[in-house]
């Protein structure tokens, strides 16, 4: 053990000395660095705390990093008379290349310290990301060992290296370019470093992957010490050829089944990946068994390999009940499978395939679950990620459970449609698909007030400008008499879409009923630089009045009528507003519920114009002088709780909830769909709303919990945010350098110090 110890230190004596190994550290830290911080645009204004692609980053670079790490100099000590076996001198050479290569991990800890500076980090899939590191640089270190035991010579082993390591990280990709059946499919995920390393970077423990890094090391450092000795003239008996060759099946086996049976811990901070305490309650409120069946083309996991994620959460999900089954079946291979779904309305969904690289082609594939119990059905249509899948399952288990139907009367108060694209047809669609059955209910109907009185459940309200004084007082009967919670998507002022100016509303009979509740909508429209960016036409970028012509010249521009709504506590994620009307409380039973950045403001609305109150041309409001006087917090959202009292009727109630969102736009299809390029986070933030209003608070938690604020909420200010990336700057591009510089300066000295002593 002395010897052991001995040459080990002599080994990291020489490594830690060597120039080479400070120009990899300088390498490796710049690259991950810049690779993060630049790359990744965290100092831009889409920049955010997710350290993933810091992680996802840090394995590409070690392609390089670690054969050069590895590579053998030729007046290195490895053979010096130091009496060691071959094997013993091997585990020392590997030891003190994972040394140096945990040095240079410690080197880009400080990475997620200095984000902390910025906003919320997720301290466990750190840990396990880190974690996992340690083990993936140990496999790529003992496989380089091997390959440098193989080749002929050092330059070859090095290009050797990194030809293999950079395959062994992409390989679980070649089945999207390769056309190869499912068996190969797996085997190229299964050889895949990268591919093994993915569940850390969520916060997930998996013992599939610690198993795979720790005896695939341990079989290269084997096979390498094997190789040696076959070098130096090993001849083996048949005796031993048959233990060295189950040796190496007992590491395959090893590894195989580790794949198989398995445990996942999940360290991520919201839990994600774990089933929640309300999903095992709702679970064991089932007396009958509920199946769960994963229809899954079988090709999928070729174009898209993280889909193993669902399967693998369907198993903990359903070992948390008594009375649930789960199966996968694969719709391509199985007749009756295909006509079950057809049965259901489920219809595949086309994927995009890069047939070569050249061409893409689009392929058809299943990724459907439907759940059974006592002969009723739920379905969930298409699935391709495990972060909501909680969600959508205890939503439609509840249904199936308890029989109750989640209804919700929605009322449209201005001139748009429930119907129409270029106005709110989205609605429907995507409240049917979480489980509401809703219930629209036209103000121009001249059974309006009787409508109303016979429902019951939440109510959602969106614009008010149509609304007449008599459905005015029907809805605060609604509301007085506890038949529902309310959500109030309205404010005083509406925009005309061909030309986006802003109009005062004909009537504003709810507006006057929320004045009563002491809410006060002001005479502004909020504007923020957290804002939605926009494209645009114009003649020519000088020409600010033509935008909305067809012309030629097209611009992206930063729209701060559109605010960005940073994620927040009763909006996780965040959303957009448009041309939102600021509000002022004037009851302690209204509180805040939406807020908007610090950096904010407003324009007054100029009531002495018959159109357009304020400018709402975007080229223009960028030339616009804000004063500080304007700028500030502004409340985007309230909620109403406690006793009211009636305007119209002269009767109150003892209890309410109202929440009031001075946007009639929110959940407008265009705006969304076209103008912001798909962006569901509106959608989201409605089905939490009425989650709440329907008294689902724990599932409208459970909806949130798959959400992580990643914004920079932790920044103040300007200065503040320069501040903190001045500091970074500094430490990783003057002190860190200096630092190695300096180890490297000393290092030499004392080598070049103990040589003229022994020289002497």
């Amino acid at each position: 053990m002395k010897k052991f110890k001995q040459y080990l230190i002599k080994n990291l004596k020489f490594s830690l000395t060597r120039v080479f190994y400070y120009i990899i550290a300088l390498i490796f830290v710049l690259f991950s660095v810049t690779g993060f911080f630049f790359g990744n645009g965290f100092f831009s204004e889409n920049g955010n705390t997710n350290l993933i692609p810091f992680f996802t980053i840090i394995p590409f670079i070690c392609i390089i990093i670690i054969p050069c790490l590895c590579f053998k100099h030729s007046d290195s000590i490895y053979d010096d008379f130091i009496p060691l076996r071959n094997i013993q001198k091997l585990v020392v050479r590997f030891i003190s290349l994972l040394i140096q290569y945990l040095i240079l991990l410690i080197l880009v800890v400080p990475v997620p310290v200095f984000v902390s500076f910025f906003g919320n980090i997720d301290a466990g899939a750190i840990f396990t990301s880190f974690l996992c590191l340690i083990l993936f640089g140990a496999c790529e270190i003992s496989l380089c060992l091997l390959l440098n035991e193989a080749c002929e010579n050092s330059i070859t082993s090095l290009i050797v290296s990194v030809i293999i390591l950079g395959i062994s990280n992409v390989s679980h990709l070649f089945s999207i370019y390769v056309p190869v059946n499912v068996f190969f499919t797996n085997i190229f995920k299964l050889l895949s470093f990268s591919w093994h390393f993915d569940a850390a970077g969520k916060g997930i423990f998996d013992t599939r992957d610690v198993i795979w890094f720790i005896f695939l090391s341990i079989l290269f450092l084997y096979l390498a010490s094997f190789i040696k000795e076959k070098k130096l003239g090993l001849i083996l008996s048949k005796k031993n050829k048959v233990t060295h060759y189950f040796i190496i099946s007992l590491f395959f086996l090893v590894i195989l089944n580790g794949q198989r049976w398995f445990t996942r811990i999940d360290f991520s901070k919201n839990k994600t990946y774990s089933v929640s305490s309300y999903t095992k309650n709702l679970l064991k409120q089932s007396e009958h068994n509920i199946k769960i069946t994963y229809y899954r083309s079988g090709n999928l996991s070729k174009y898209y390999p993280q889909i193993r994620d669902i399967g693998d959460f369907l198993q903990s999900y359903c070992s948390a009940g008594k009375n649930i089954t789960f199966t996968i079946k694969d719709p391509d291979d199985d007749t009756e499978s295909l006509n079950l779904l057809g049965y259901y309305g489920i219809t595949s969904q086309q994927m995009r395939a890069v047939k070569n690289t050249n061409s893409v082609e689009y392929v058809n594939v299943y990724s459907a679950i439907v759940i059974e119990y006592l002969g009723n059905v739920e379905i969930i249509p298409y699935i391709l990620s495990a972060q909501t899948l909680e969600y959508d399952l205890d939503g439609r288990i509840k249904h199936l459970i308890t029989g109750k139907t989640r209804l919700v009367n929605i009322i449209i108060g201005n001139d748009l449609s429930i119907d129409d694209s270029n106005g709110y047809n989205m609605i429907i669609p995507w409240l049917n698909s979480q489980g509401f059955l809703c219930n629209p209910i036209s103000i121009e109907s001249p059974t309006f007030t009787t409508e109303l009185d016979q429902t019951s459940g939440p109510l959602l309200v969106i614009g008010d400008s149509k609304i007449l004084i008599d459905q005015a007082v029907a809805i605060e009967n609604y509301i007085l008499s506890n038949k529902g919670n309310v959500l109030f998507n309205i404010s005083p002022y509406s925009v005309d879409f061909s030309s986006w100016s802003v109009n005062e509303n004909r009537n504003t009979n709810l507006i006057e009923v929320l004045e009563n509740w002491g809410i006060t909508f002001t005479n502004r429209i909020a504007a923020d630089n957290s804002c939605a960016s926009i494209t645009l036409e114009s003649q020519s970028d000088e020409d600010a009045d033509s935008y909305l012509q067809n012309n030629v010249y097209r611009e992206e521009v930063a729209y701060p009528l559109f605010i960005s709504l940073l994620p927040q506590k009763n909006s996780n994620l965040g959303f957009t507003e448009y041309w939102a009307t600021p509000i002022e409380i004037n009851d302690d039973k209204v509180k805040p519920y939406l807020v908007s950045t610090n950096s904010s403001w407003y324009y007054e609305v100029d009531r002495n114009k018959s159109e357009n109150l304020i400018e709402t041309n975007p080229f223009n409001l960028l030339n616009e002088e804000i004063t500080s006087k304007k700028k500030g917090t502004q409340i985007l959202g309230v909620q109403i709780n406690g006793p009211l009292d009636g305007l119209y009727n002269a009767y109150s109630c003892d209890n309410s909830n109202i929440i009031v969102i001075p946007d009639q736009y929110m959940c407008h299809t265009l705006l969304n769909f076209a103008y912001l390029n798909n962006d569901y986070r509106n959608f989201d933030f409605l089905t939490n709303c009425l989650l709440k209003l329907n008294n689902e608070y724990e599932l409208a938690e459970l909806q949130s919990k798959t959400t992580f604020d990643t914004s920079f909420y932790k920044i103040t200010s300007q200065n503040q945010f320069l501040k903190y990336r001045n500091i970074i700057y500094i430490f990783y591009f003057v002190i860190i350098p200096v630092v190695l510089f300096l180890v490297l300066f000393i290092s030499y000295l004392i080598h070049k110090r103990k040589i003229l002593n022994e020289t002497k």
